[in-house]
């Protein structure tokens, strides 16, 4: 995977789960709900406004709420609350997390006919006072300055009075008070007692003192991603309604250079971003599901082309589980390139080799037994995608095998076919790319168009969802 890809790969789960969820995989579990068995999985997703209501939703939140807890007491698990001492992530069973998607469906449906719609609109309307909050908490350090309670030895959590705070974030005490409070609304910190000006962690501000790799990625999120977000609007003003690519993004807009380019120039930021990349990495079910979702063993001793492949984790892993296949890695990036294990490489015995290439220019391997292509296509806008897949039609045209080409990455459900509170973080994730890159998520369909578009001769097979993230769209290039 070359940079703008590991930059990308990050960002379509980092706001997520942020704004939603607490963890990785609780999101990602989320993407593709399965329906529970009960008959109330149907009645938050029907389309009728006219068959809301206050009484009809207060009875669906009633039958999801029980459903839920029977489900966390028969896996065993106490129900949450807004303690310190709860664990931070909860159940990511399919039945659990399509029961709460559910449940927020209908919630949020309630408090919008109960809060009407000039307050609901007021309310979103000046939610960006609420993020300025956290963003000055996660920039000035409250999370760190304000102590756990495992680190008051035992006793009982009286919190820290606002002026230690304020000392320790460098800034007056009325601004961090009024901070404070405001986040405490959210129920991320509360004050001990009306008007104490003493704070202690709820769940919510203790997930970020004790998750050094979430908090990088609210605070890169809250940082430069929220700065490069206001800036969407203004990049259409210039003249660019029309045209969105990596050089005419909302992130070039506010920085003056393009995402990657900046990383590059800020090594701080760099290594937070790289802290964020740390937690991704560590979640491999995407890898066991890629695994999982294509016959690898058919291909015998075959060769798999692994393009934009950066340090090669992805083929290494293959290569262990199939000890018969060999793998060609290629990226552009040299330093990608060199931060290869070579130990690991060395002890499969020569069947993971390197290459550097960009995917813009003609693939040179023409005896591939399958190429890969992994999370990298929703870096580009469309034209870029085309040049990218007919770079690579000469080589299948050459390649005896009839090899497929495998596309691995987010695989968008269609508008609709899905809960509007996944929607509404789904379509979070369609920005997320639009503002950092100019680049944009797509549907098994927007890929199918965009192989089209690049030779009319590809065909896709075969499509396989994944409800932890990343799927797999199996297609060939028929030829005579």
């Amino acid at each position: 995977m070359d940079f703008i890809s590991q930059f990308t790969a990050s960002f379509l789960f980092v706001i997520l789960s942020i704004l939603a969820v607490g963890s990785l995989p609780q999101f990602l579990a989320r993407l593709f709900p399965s329906k529970p068995a009960s008959k109330n999985r149907e009645l938050s997703t029907k389309s009728g406004n006219a068959e809301l209501s206050i009484a009809s939703l207060s009875d669906q939140i009633s039958e999801l709420s029980s459903q839920i807890s029977a489900c966390l007491s028969e896996a065993g698990q106490s129900e949450p609350d807004f303690s310190t001492s709860v664990a931070s992530v909860l159940l990511t069973t399919p039945e659990y997390e399509s029961l709460r998607a559910s449940l927020n469906d209908a919630a949020l449906d309630l408090l919008r006919l109960v809060n009407g719609p000039r307050n609901t609109l007021r309310t979103m309307c000046f939610s960006h006072y609420d993020l300025s909050s956290l963003q000055i908490a996660l920039e000035r350090g409250f999370f760190v300055h304000v102590p756990l309670p495992k680190e008051i030895q035992g006793k009982e959590d009286a919190g820290i009075h606002i002026a230690r705070i304020a000392e320790k974030a460098k800034m007056d005490v009325d601004r961090a008070a009024r901070v404070l409070r405001l986040l405490a609304t959210h129920r991320i910190f509360e004050e001990v007692g009306s008007g104490s000006g003493r704070f202690r962690h709820t769940a919510m501000s203790a997930l970020m003192a004790r998750d050094k790799d979430f908090h990088a990625m609210a605070h890169m999120q809250m940082d430069e991603i929220f700065k490069a977000a206001s800036e969407l609007s203004t990049l259409l003003d210039r003249h660019f309604a029309y045209v969105s690519d990596t050089e005419n993004s909302a992130f070039r807009t506010r920085f003056g250079v393009t995402t990657y380019a900046y990383y590059e120039q800020n090594p701080l930021k760099g290594a937070r971003f790289a802290q964020s990349m740390d937690a991704w990495s560590r979640m491999n079910g995407q890898i066991a599901e890629l695994h999982r979702s294509f016959p690898w063993a058919s291909l015998k001793n075959g060769k798999i082309v692994d393009i934009g492949g950066g340090s090669g984790h992805i083929s290494i892993g293959l290569a262990r589980e199939f000890p018969d296949l060999r793998f060609i890695v290629q990226d552009v990036s040299t330093k990608m390139l060199s931060q290869a294990q070579e130990d690991i490489v060395a002890s499969l015995g020569g069947r993971v080799t390197f290459q550097q290439h960009s995917f813009f220019e003609p693939q040179p391997v023409h005896d591939a037994n399958a190429f890969l292509l992994r999370q990298c296509l929703h870096n580009y806008n469309s034209s870029d995608c085309v040049g990218i897949i007919r770079a690579l039609v000469p080589a299948l045209e050459k390649c005896n095998a009839g090899p497929p080409f495998l596309i691995n990455d987010i695989i968008l459900p269609e508008s609709g076919s899905t809960t509007r509170y996944v929607d509404h973080h789904l379509r979070q994730v369609d920005l997320t790319m639009m503002v950092t890159l100019g680049a944009k998520q797509r549907t098994a369909r927007e890929f199918e168009n965009l192989l089209k578009q690049a030779n009319e001769r590809f065909e896709v097979v075969r499509v396989a969802q994944n409800p932890l993230g990343a799927g797999l769209l199996e297609s060939y290039l028929k030829v005579a």
